[in-house]
């Protein structure tokens, strides 16, 4: 659906383009051809709702691939490149999650989180290549902790980097699959659109005591314990809810 949705904008704003073009000789011009198409893409995008990490991807879909074209590349390496972003992006793909990556200030605060808490078993959803899951396996050599991550690129990437870290299990499967009952602190660095069906796994699963760990996504209608405020660059907000 979520393809669907991108595809029709897309779709859309290319009919406009042309139409435009024909009646308005200015459209012509490839910039202007391309300009005014990625905008209605975006435009068309913000009416169906999309999230708002669509944008930069209607924005430089189409120039993207005018850029391509111009430039003759051998076929074999446009495959190539379908089958590489397929992999990295497996979660947009087949859902509503893209790769998001956290800051090593992010890490370095949900150590401090782990050992304030006293937590022995550490739940990372949507783990990307690792960059929260393996500062923090490092760091805390007792914590035994899981990453759970669907996109094969990425999983093997952080499948790698935690090859020799005995505390740490990187997990190729969807985590709704799991049980968080064996969990003492889980993080999720997601997207809006999955926070209301990953809090209810969550408020369901773990036990009374335990913390769940949101970076930047609030939970719908659910009041965090307390709200970290992080000294990065995108100046991260970890929603943390405590498991009554």
């Amino acid at each position: 659906m979520t393809l669907l949705r991108a595809f029709t904008c897309q779709v859309i704003a290319l009919a406009l383009t042309l139409g435009f073009a024909y009646w308005l000789p200015i459209f012509h011009y490839p910039v202007v051809f391309l300009f005014a198409q990625s905008g209605l893409a975006v435009g068309i995008s913000l009416l169906l709702r999309q999230p708002n990490w669509w944008i930069p991807i209607h924005l430089l879909f189409l120039p993207s691939a005018y850029i391509l074209l111009t430039l003759a590349l051998p076929s074999w390496l446009y495959l190539l490149i379908v089958v590489l972003m397929t992999l990295i992006f497996w979660g947009t793909i087949r859902g509503d999650v893209p790769l998001f990556l956290s800051s090593p200030e992010v890490a370095q605060a949900l150590v401090s989180l782990l050992q304030q808490e006293r937590a022995r078993t550490f739940a990372d959803l949507g783990s990307g290549v690792g960059s929260i899951a393996i500062p923090i396996a490092e760091r805390l050599t007792e914590l035994k902790i899981n990453a759970w991550e669907r996109a094969p690129l990425p999983w093997l990437v952080s499948a790698w980097r935690g090859r020799r870290l005995s505390n740490f299990i990187a997990s190729r499967r969807n985590f709704f699959a799991t049980n968080f009952e064996h969990y003492d602190v889980v993080f999720a660095f997601l997207s809006p659109a999955v926070m209301p069906e990953v809090s209810e796994k969550v408020k369901r699963e773990m036990r009374p005591g335990t913390l769940f760990i949101s970076s930047s996504f609030p939970v719908p209608n659910w009041s965090p314990e307390s709200i970290k405020r992080i000294k990065d660059r995108r100046k991260t907000l970890l929603f943390c809810y405590r498991i009554k």
